[in-house]
């Protein structure tokens, strides 16, 4: 007899009791197998290489398979470790160059280049007017690996032990230009210059003198060395710069006037940036002037710059060498269609000194007198511009924004109209600025006048009574 049929309540109730120990056998389940997966791991690796106990012991858990896990999750090396503290700050940094957190930029600043500037407010005022007529959307950076040495430019300052990453920042112009409006290509597409720029960091003390930090000695997109965008509205504004302009330092015998007004010894060479150097001149960038002209950027107290001419070898073995033994930097103009002749420079010696703070300009692909070309043709003076830079940022992995007229056509005789034409056409190449061969001389140079940036010779027949007198004291 079946109790149940005559007693339905005690179905139900058997029915109840089944359930709850169901529910219980399932909530067992869950927590055991919360345990063993808490189990599986009984530590947890942060990202600065420190290694955390999990709060309490679970005594059932086998050693054997503990071993099994802590192999399998090895603690990060140094080098990982490095990497990603690196990584961070320069995602920081950027971050609020989006956001424009300036302060928080200038607290990731090692000293040494905060020491570049006035103050924080400066820094601010910079790179907010610096893109003002831009959107920054977003950034990309690649992974961070170690570096043996950077070199900064601007101060010619080594530091050792470096990370770096590189970083491309997407932007857009906030207002369409008008119709028939002249902008400059890299203005109109900011993002194609802004690629693959350094950003530096080191680990060093801080400032309070509290233990370390990973700080940043480049920025990248945003750092006075990132490619320069020409502002929209026209600036007027000029600054006090001596352009050096040299050929040939070297001993080789010379055999006409050419030659000799072309070439300066280094003995001569080395004793003229003695003279500088204890005069107080700091060497600049020309980034750092055309910051300077455009953004209001900051320059050291006497700044110069040492330009260079044609890309000859003995400016490698000889003016590089002096201009590092006395800290300064300096810009060479290089024809691309004699890279690697007989007496020229090769890639990979213009390699090596962009490693070691120079840098580099177009000074066309066969040396031709731009004025008498483009009165010839225009395609040719295109290709001239073009390709001579297009073949130095294939060859170097950088952006060539700097070009010298050689001989100085048009600018040494021309017209003016024909001096109108080489200039438009060197802002629609994405050039941004340009040195004279003087004919006109001078050291003041003017935000009006990018591509007629004046220049004084140094001529190899002048004692050193006659340099001197050809830069202010």
């Amino acid at each position: 007899m079946d109790i149940t049929r005559q007693h339905p309540q005690m179905e139900i109730a058997k029915q109840g009791i089944t359930a709850k120990n169901s529910i219980k056998i399932v909530i067992a389940a869950l927590f055991l197998l919360f345990f063993m997966a808490l189990a599986s791991s009984m530590y947890v690796v942060l990202a600065m290489n420190s290694v955390v106990p999990l709060p309490f012991s679970l005594p059932f858990q086998p050693e054997g398979r503990v071993a099994a896990q802590e192999q399998a999750t090895p603690p990060l090396s140094q080098t990982q470790v490095n990497n990603l503290a690196a990584q961070h700050v320069a995602q920081q940094y950027m971050q609020a160059l989006l956001t424009q957190h300036y302060a928080t930029m200038w607290s990731l600043l090692a000293p040494q280049v905060q020491a570049m500037w006035p103050d924080e407010s400066t820094f601010a005022t910079f790179w907010q007017v610096r893109y003002q007529d831009y959107t920054l959307q977003h950034f990309t950076m690649t992974p961070a690996h170690a570096l043996a040495y950077w070199m900064n430019p601007e101060t010619m300052a080594q530091y050792n032990q470096v990370e770096m990453m590189r970083v491309s920042l997407q932007l857009t112009l906030k207002v369409t230009p008008a119709t028939g409006q002249s902008v400059p290509p890299e203005d109109l597409d900011p993002s194609s210059v802004l690629k693959n720029l350094p950003v530096i960091v080191q680990q060093m003390a801080n400032p309070s003198g509290q233990g370390q930090s990973w700080l940043v000695l480049s920025g990248g997109p945003a750092d006075l060395e990132a490619p320069i965008l020409p502002p929209l509205t026209p600036v007027v504004h000029s600054v006090q710069v001596p352009i050096l302009m040299y050929h040939h330092v070297s001993d080789a015998p010379t055999y006409n006037v050419l030659d000799l007004s072309l070439t300066v010894t280094p003995t001569m060479f080395s004793q003229q940036l003695d003279y500088l150097k204890a005069q107080g001149y700091h060497s600049i960038t020309f980034n750092q002037l055309m910051n300077a002209l455009y953004y209001g950027g900051p320059l050291p107290t006497k700044p110069i710059i040492f330009s260079f001419d044609d890309g000859y070898e003995d400016n490698y073995h000889f003016a590089y060498d002096i201009l590092r033994q006395h800290s300064y930097t300096g810009i060479f103009y290089i024809i691309t269609g004699k890279v690697g002749w007989d007496g020229q420079m090769n890639w990979g010696q213009l390699q090596d000194m962009l490693r070691h703070g120079m840098q580099i300009g177009s000074h066309t692909i066969h040396h031709v007198d731009m004025g008498a070309v483009l009165q010839d043709s225009e395609l040719q003076a295109q290709q001239e511009l073009q390709l001579s830079k297009a073949t130095l940022e294939k060859n170097l992995g950088i952006t060539i924004q700097y070009f010298c007229y050689p001989n100085g056509g048009p600018f040494k005789h021309g017209s003016l109209a024909l001096r109108q034409r080489i200039m438009v056409l060197l802002a629609a190449d994405g050039y941004i600025s340009a040195t004279t061969d003087p004919g006109m001389t001078g050291i003041v140079q003017q935000s009006t006048l990018p591509f007629d940036m004046l220049r004084v010779r140094v001529d190899g027949r002048e004692s050193m009574l006659g340099f001197k007198q050809s830069i202010p004291a």
